[in-house]
């Protein structure tokens, strides 16, 4: 186990008691939200530390991420937590349910009470429940608060269903309860074809590995570029009209009112809605004539009156 201090991101070992949130926080959405402020809450009630107890990659089946480690922690680091604790899985997957509470949180962690969700899991094979911790950490002397499911539209806001979502191109909709899907990865030198043959200069990114990939199509996106954010429009595909058999999947961002070259730059490129489908265009002019449209929906999107 790995633990950081929130404020410094420098490794540390924590002497103090404390209150350990505890799950995956796979998108940080509104029912983690719920865990992490009890959890800060609570400490300071009891004047104790707060912590942050994850693993360093996802447990589920799927392996998709909605955050990379790293978003993961920045994320976390915004509700003033004082530390994260990042486990392996390796390291616990053998643990009785009642080994894990007693040898990892209150002898490893030092923890007197935990927050966790109502469908937290945890042991061997997953079989231990929310109940089953707050029995086990009243045999200890310690407390669980076991926070309410949360619900959008009569669904639970969940991990599964966020990544769901994102598979189905619902992005608007997540705007409701996380911050917006992302991508934060390098621009790649590509083949110049954007600015030279449609005169849309483009930057192109690759999706990090294990992050789940969004719906193939047309998005309205922002670009950050240092502290600027810039209206943009992103396609996720295979670029059909001007790539032909192209067998990758890529990410190509116009950037609307920018103009500067950013080869091997690490950009985050936030998705907002949905567009349209891709689809392969008769000729290149045809193609042009729907990305101005795309940007006239940008625009519009984020409230501009004039083109940027």
């Amino acid at each position: 186990m790995t633990i950081y201090d929130l404020k410094t991101m420098q490794a540390c070992k924590i002497e103090e008691k404390t209150v350990v949130a505890l799950g995956t926080f796979d998108g940080c959405h509104l029912g983690h939200a719920s865990v992490l402020q009890s959890a800060f809450y609570k400490a300071k009630e009891l004047k104790a530390k707060s912590v942050v107890y994850t693993f360093d990659t996802l447990c589920n089946k799927e392996g998709e991420a909605i955050l990379t480690l790293e978003e993961k922690i920045k994320a976390i680091s915004k509700f003033g937590i004082d530390y994260i604790a990042i486990d392996t899985f390796e390291n616990v997957r053998e643990l009785s349910g009642e080994d894990f509470v007693k040898d990892v949180l209150a002898n490893g962690l030092g923890a007197i009470f935990a927050t966790c969700g109502f469908n937290y899991r945890f042991g061997k094979n997953a079989s231990c429940d929310a109940e089953a911790l707050s029995a086990f950490f009243k045999n200890l002397g310690g407390s669980v608060q076991i926070c309410d499911k949360i619900m959008y539209n009569d669904v639970p806001i969940s991990s599964s269903h966020i990544r769901n979502q994102i598979k189905n191109g619902n992005i608007e909709e997540l705007l409701s309860y996380m911050r917006p899907y992302s991508i934060y990865s390098m621009v790649e030198k590509g083949k110049g074809m954007g600015n030279k043959d449609l005169g849309f200069a483009t930057i192109n990114q690759q999706i990090p590995n294990g992050k789940v990939v969004p719906c193939t199509g047309v998005y309205i996106t922002e670009c950050e570029i240092g502290e600027d954010v810039f209206p943009a429009i992103t396609n996720v595909g295979y670029r059909p009209t001007t790539d032909g058999e192209n067998t990758f999947l890529n990410v190509e961002t116009h950037i609307i009112g920018y103009s500067g070259v950013l080869y091997y730059s690490y950009l985050r490129v936030n998705f907002y809605k949905y567009l349209r489908p891709e689809r392969k265009f008769s000729s290149l002019d045809e193609l042009k004539a729907q990305i101005e449209q795309d940007k006239k929906s940008a625009l519009e999107y984020f409230g501009y009156k004039e083109k940027v």
